[in-house]
């Protein structure tokens, strides 16, 4: 009762009082328009179809239920010899809990990539991302503290509470950058950062225009390691920063890739450790350019005794396909990991 009665003061005290902070997933190399604006069109082949799937703390209370889809492409590839253009869109929404705490965002996104070099192994990005998000409360199906009466909650009391705007939308842009090498074929090295909510946007239910969405700031580093003929290892990191929350995400995949048939069958596992959060597994499994990978959250946190340590589960998948053309030319780019 008193693990419940926290999560409740919790989650009153940051949609009331504080600033939003935003989603994550523990795949964040699966979701890369999510990652970095910079990253669309940044693929081995002409375009990329991804959709990632996150269901957590089931075991508490109703699920935190996070899932997104995205589309990009390579543009003007014949007329960029050494350069990569890419433009793309993402679809992101969130349900949090039984406040039905609902977030659902569209963004469409632009990145532009600079060859540093005649083989196409050294590329400089930026990329640009727009969009709109909407919030929106359903408070009647929230328990307040003033409506907990005879050791349990009433929620024909009224909440007291003046919650003036249950429906909240606003303008939002990312910007990031990206660098990419590729190393003698054997070592592959992917920078990124990224700044988002690059204008302040105001999301308070209760009408209180200084409480606005924190800017959030990430560094990614992922690089890709040739150890033997069939075999690589993906190292991986992320840090991200929003309003004096942190996270820290680090760990590393093993890839095995081998013929079948028409196609190269390749299959991966992971392990990773959100500081002070979570241990991750993950798998994967790629067949026919369709990369489908699964991940599990083991809670370390404050919050393993009520949730027995179980922490969030994850799928995605992701399927890039190639336009056959004599006159399109692939350069050589740093495949992102699939643990």
């Amino acid at each position: 009762m008193k693990i419940h009665l926290r999560l409740l003061f919790l989650s009153f005290f940051a949609v009331s009082f504080t600033y939003g902070q935003d989603i994550h997933f523990s795949m964040f190399y699966a979701s890369p328009l999510n990652l970095n604006p910079a990253l669309s069109g940044i693929n081995d082949g002409s375009y990329r179809v991804a959709g990632i799937y996150r269901n957590q703390w089931r075991s508490i209370s109703t699920a935190f239920n996070t899932y997104s889809a995205s589309f990009d492409m390579k543009l003007l590839q014949t007329k960029l010899k050494n350069d990569i253009f890419g433009v793309g869109g993402v679809f992101i929404g969130d349900k949090s809990g039984d406040g039905k705490l609902t977030m659902n965002s569209g963004m469409i996104s632009a990145s532009f990539h600079k060859g540093l070099d005649k083989q196409h192994k050294h590329f400089l990005g930026i990329g640009i991302q727009v969009g709109y998000t909407q919030k929106s409360l359903k408070y009647q199906q929230l328990a307040f503290p003033s409506q907990f009466s005879n050791g349990d909650f009433d929620l024909s009391i009224s909440n007291g509470e003046n919650i003036s705007k249950p429906n909240v939308g606003y303008f939002d842009m990312q910007a990031g950058f990206l660098h990419q090498s590729t190393i003698k074929d054997i070592l592959g090295i992917m920078t990124g950062f990224t700044v988002y909510h690059l204008v302040p946007a105001k999301e308070s239910f209760l009408g209180d225009k200084s409480v606005k969405l924190a800017p959030r700031f990430t560094v990614h580093e992922g690089l890709r390691i040739k150890a033997m003929r069939n075999f690589y290892i993906t190292p991986n990191f992320i840090y991200q920063y929003q309003n004096k929350a942190q996270e820290i995400n680090f760990g590393t995949g093993f890839e095995y890739h081998m013929n079948a048939g028409k196609s190269e069958l390749v299959a991966s596992v992971g392990g990773w450790y959100r500081l002070k959060d979570a241990a991750i597994i993950s798998a994967g499994l790629e067949y026919y350019k369709v990369r489908v990978m699964a991940a599990y959250d083991i809670n370390v946190s404050s919050l393993k005794p009520a949730t027995n340590g179980r922490g969030g589960f994850e799928i995605a998948i992701i399927y890039t396909g190639i336009l056959k053309s004599k006159s399109l030319s692939y350069p050589i780019l740093v495949p992102c990991p699939m643990m």
